[in-house]
């Protein structure tokens, strides 16, 4: 605290001067008569380069020592972040949205003692009030506007102080008691640094239109200048605006006679290909050009052009001034320049060295052999069924149970039960079941569960959403991702699985046989799925073969396919294996449907689903390894005889239908053998191909092998 200074007597150098005292980068800013559009901002050319560290005194005291540059400049601002010992400031636009006060009160009512959020604070020319807080170790805060009149200045940010004037005529003061000399700026609360954290990933960002969609896509603001590989990622039209500059000035001091097109855009192509090589946009979607994407933010070619025609524009005017000041001796470039690029050049010996190789921009990852063997395990949700942050699907045919299966499934996870099906639950936490079908009796399977289990489903964080929602919508999957966020911060901790039962009611309209459609619903899936770290189950119907139904992209998008075999009528069912990525597949695990009474007079119930022994002779058992090997064999000679087995039934007449034949020659029955087809196809032991271009036989053939 720094009492001894007068804020009624004091000059630009002096309040500049009480900053720095109080460790905190505060450099010369603009004012709206210099620049009406962009006053906010510093008043120097190269400020990113400031935001790491304080400047050093010699630095400082040329900006506001005695006789310096900035002297008399009354406006003055803080670069927030790591330059001013972690102090960030949190904006509320209380007087013009009151969304920004609710948000405020709802962290006032989070304090765990009285005074936790008395820190430095001041009023803006705007009327607005901002707070200061620093940030702890480890924890940096992000930079962003949002649409709820909540803005955070982190790393890198940018705010206007005291005595700066506003456009409105007002000047920035600080609250009475607030003061940076009269109080410390306060600590930020590990909840507050969640609370934004969560503001920053639910509100912040900016929008911009996808020419394509025409739907608007937002792309947050970084907390610093260039990204882990030195593409710029902010201030991009900045730099855009001075490298068409600079280029149309060498074309006038190359001749300053007028371009023509061909001439001209030969030279806007060079000048933007130095452009995009150097950006980098911030809409993350992999296998997308980033001029692409440049362009879908309005950072890209259509700009270029733009600006690019402004400066030509003015070929007779400020270009020709312009030029005939001698080019600086270092062209305009980002990266600095090199003797002889590539190597180090030794001035002693003479010697050229390579130098190491850097990773450029926009490759994929790679790994060597010891970056595999670090790869970490998965985690298992379930154990040897289900990993986190996976998507996969339970499908069976109607009536055979599979809702009361994940039913079953989702409030073992939530209730914090040990086991499922005899398979250890390695995570437990909130659940989100997505079900517009069977919602009027969910009330009644859920009692039913808790009257097998013995648990009182109360408390437990199972939430249902039972409104229709369009997967092939971004608006209906922007709106759902908000749900679950909401869910969240109800349940304290994020979901750690979505189910969505059924997949045909969150496509409607959509076919499930293109490859288009279900390659949009398993993004929408993706994006549930990577924003919360979240396990995404669909519950799927069969076609009439018995396989899942639909597009090949469930199968090969599903981490786990898991089928639900019962006939009608009976009361066992089996689980069946069909896919499971990170452990053995090709199992089957009896399960039993009973009905459990819930009220004795009006016969109200439900299903109940629970895993149960195998009956006697079953009949769905798989035969032993050294039978499954021989009748490989067998399907190898039929391919090899040109004569393939088939896996379609309408090839039984032709005596090629390889469930008949396996049932046949190995004593199988025909329904385990159809499960040892579908599963060996899935996995890739067997495929499906031409044996004769002439006659277009097609068959199985045996490409894969089993342990």
């Amino acid at each position: 605290m720094m009492t001894a200074f007068d804020p009624e007597f004091s000059d630009p150098s002096e309040w500049a001067h009480m900053y720095r005292a109080a460790g905190l980068q505060v450099v010369p800013a603009m004012s709206h008569r210099e620049n009406k559009q962009q006053w906010k901002r510093p008043a120097l050319p190269k400020w990113r380069a400031l935001e790491n560290e304080l400047v050093p005194d010699l630095t400082f005291e040329r900006w506001y020592g005695e006789g310096g540059e900035h002297i008399r400049r009354n406006n003055m601002g803080l670069i927030c972040g790591s330059c001013s010992g972690g102090v960030f400031v949190i904006d509320l636009d209380l007087h013009k949205d009151e969304r920004a006060q609710a948000w405020w009160m709802e962290q006032q009512d989070r304090q765990t003692q009285a005074g936790q959020l008395e820190t430095v604070e001041q009023v803006t020319g705007g009327g607005g009030i901002q707070l200061f807080f620093r940030a702890p170790a480890g924890w940096t805060p992000p930079t962003c506007k949002t649409k709820i009149g909540v803005d955070i200045r982190g790393q890198g940010g940018f705010a206007m102080m005291p005595p700066s004037h506003h456009i409105s005529g007002q000047s920035y003061r600080w609250k009475e008691g607030h003061e940076p000399w009269e109080i410390e700026i306060a600590d930020a609360p590990p909840w507050l640094c969640e609370a934004v954290t969560d503001l920053a990933r639910e509100h912040g960002g900016s929008s911009v239109v996808n020419p394509v969609t025409g739907e608007r896509e937002v792309t947050s603001s970084p907390g610093q200048a260039v990204d882990a590989f030195g593409n710029i990622v902010d201030g991009r039209e900045d730099y855009m605006t001075r490298l068409i500059w600079a280029a149309v000035l060498d074309l006038y001091r190359d001749a300053p006679i007028p371009p023509g097109q061909m001439e001209s855009e030969a030279a806007l192509q060079a000048a933007f290909t130095n452009y995009e090589r150097h950006v980098k946009s911030r809409i993350v979607e992999p296998g997308t050009l980033n001029a692409v994407l440049l362009e879908r933010e309005g950072r890209g070619l259509s700009m270029f052009k733009h600006k690019w025609a402004n400066a030509m524009a003015q070929w007779d005017g400020k270009v020709s001034a312009a030029a005939k000041v001698e080019k600086p001796s270092r062209p305009f470039e980002v990266e600095p320049p090199q003797e002889v690029k590539g190597y180090d050049f030794d001035p002693e010996t003479g010697e050229l060295t390579p130098k190491p190789v850097e990773t450029p921009a926009d490759v994929m990852e790679v790994l060597d052999v010891k970056g595999i063997k670090s790869l970490p395990n998965p985690n298992y949700l379930i154990d040897k069924l289900m990993i986190e942050t996976a998507l996969g699907f339970v499908f069976g045919a109607p009536g055979c149970g599979k809702s009361f299966i994940t039913i079953s499934m989702a409030l073992s996870i939530a209730s914090g039960r040990g086991q499922w099906f005899e398979r250890d639950i390695k995570k437990h936490g909130p659940v989100i079941y997505i079900s517009s079908e069977g919602v009027g009796d969910m009330k009644y399977r859920i009692a039913a569960w808790e009257r097998e289990t013995g648990i009182n489903a109360d408390d437990v964080p199972f939430y249902l959403i039972r409104q229709t929602i369009n997967f092939m919508a971004a608006t209906d999957v922007e709106r759902l991702i908000k749900t679950v966020a909401h869910v969240a911060q109800i349940a304290g901790a994020p979901p750690v699985a979505v189910f969505v039962d059924t997949v045909s009611r969150v496509l409607p309209g959509a076919d499930e046989n293109l490859q288009k459609d279900m390659t949009l619903f398993i993004a929408a899936c993706d994006a549930v799925r990577t924003t919360f770290g979240a396990t995404v189950v669909g519950v799927h119907h069969t076609s009439r073969a018995g396989n899942l139904r639909g597009s090949t992209v469930f199968d090969g998008a599903g981490d786990f396919l898991l089928g639900v075999e019962r006939e009608e009528g009976e009361r066992v069912g089996y689980l069946h294996a069909k896919k499971i990525k990170s452990a053995e597949d090709g199992w089957q695990q009896p399960f039993e449907l009973r009905k459990v009474t819930l009220n004795d007079i009006t016969g109200d119930g439900s299903l109940y689903a629970s895993e149960c022994d195998p009956p006697t002779n079953d009949p769905n058992v798989w035969p032993p390894k050294d039978t499954c090997r021989k009748i490989l064999d067998a399907i190898r000679r039929a391919w090899d005889d040109g004569k393939p087995w088939s896996s379609y039934s309408q090839t039984r007449k032709q005596g090629r239908y390889a469930p008949a034949l396996i049932k046949q020659q190995f004593d199988v029955i025909e329904k385990v053998a159809e499960n040892m087809i579908d599963t060996w196809l899935n996995n890739e032991v067997l495929t499906y191909e031409m044996a004769d271009k002439s006659t277009k036989m097609q068959g199985l053939r045996v490409v894969g092998r089993i342990d």
